[in-house]
């Protein structure tokens, strides 16, 4: 047996997906996974240092990885409505104040430059720090992502901007956000399958793949992780395809 590691987030829609082979269902031949739970930033930093095999990044950091990492169609996350918002507390934009932002590496900050169109002062620092910062903090600004954009009015937080929709808007394609990559010389198409057969699973099992994401999301309600899960788990979770690729590769083309 070959051991392979597997770096995803501990958000419901990585566990959702990934569930059949947390548990065990699902198998790839020859292989025993090593999973690893991190924040998308610190998977993003893995990836760049190639510490693991597999790993979910941003899409905003596949090409500093694309010399010793395959891009993957299954496992990602994009679509429509899906993307990060900007908010305040305090309920207006101030243009000079620093912006909090999930990561330097993450799709977040790449459409908040692409919303911005001019250079921003930033602070980094991971989602949930930077969420609770921005709950208690009078006056300040950030890029909020994950299951946060279900909570925010209820702490008390204003929109600015919705980051996915001005993208979706000012292109026309669905929002790139998270990819699956593997390391090159790996059986890419046996992984993808693998991972298809994952998710094909944890839709059959969806009590069994819903309360694995509770023991990793104790501090939401259920119905904030069902709501996560049905945002960011689609179609293009399970196969890219087509359109998925259009709008990844124009993505890609926005950062050369």
């Amino acid at each position: 047996m070959t051991e392979l590691s597997l770096g995803i987030s501990p958000c419901p829609n990585d566990v959702f997906t990934f569930s059949g082979l947390i548990l065990n269902e699902i198998k790839i031949k020859d292989v025993t996974l090593n999973i690893c739970y991190q924040d998308i930033e610190s998977l993003n930093v893995q990836a760049q240092i190639k510490a693991l095999d597999i790993v979910k990044i941003s899409y905003a950091n596949y090409l500093r990885c694309a010399d010793d990492y395959d891009l993957l169609t299954a496992g990602g996350a994009l679509g429509r409505g899906v993307g990060p918002l900007l908010l305040s507390n305090g309920g207006h934009w101030q243009e000079n104040n620093a912006v909090a932002v999930p990561g330097l590496y993450t799709t977040a900050n790449f459409l908040l430059d692409f919303w911005a169109q001019r250079k921003l002062t930033k602070k980094f620092s991971p989602f949930d720090v930077l969420y609770d910062d921005l709950r208690k903090t009078k006056g300040s600004q950030g890029v909020v992502i994950h299951e946060k954009r279900f909570t925010y009015q209820a702490d008390g937080l204003a929109l600015i901007a919705d980051l996915g929709t001005h993208w979706e808007k000012q292109t026309g394609y669905p929002i790139p956000l998270g990819c699956l990559i593997s390391r090159k010389g790996l059986p890419a198409q046996e992984i993808t399958e693998a991972i298809q057969k994952s998710l094909r699973w944890a839709y059959e099992n969806h009590d069994r793949a819903f309360k694995l994401c509770k023991e990793y999301s104790a501090d939401l309600m259920p119905t904030v992780i069902q709501a996560h899960i049905d945002l960011y788990v689609n179609e293009f979770s399970m196969d890219v395809g087509t359109v998925g690729t259009e709008a990844v590769n124009f993505f890609f083309q926005q950062q050369r």
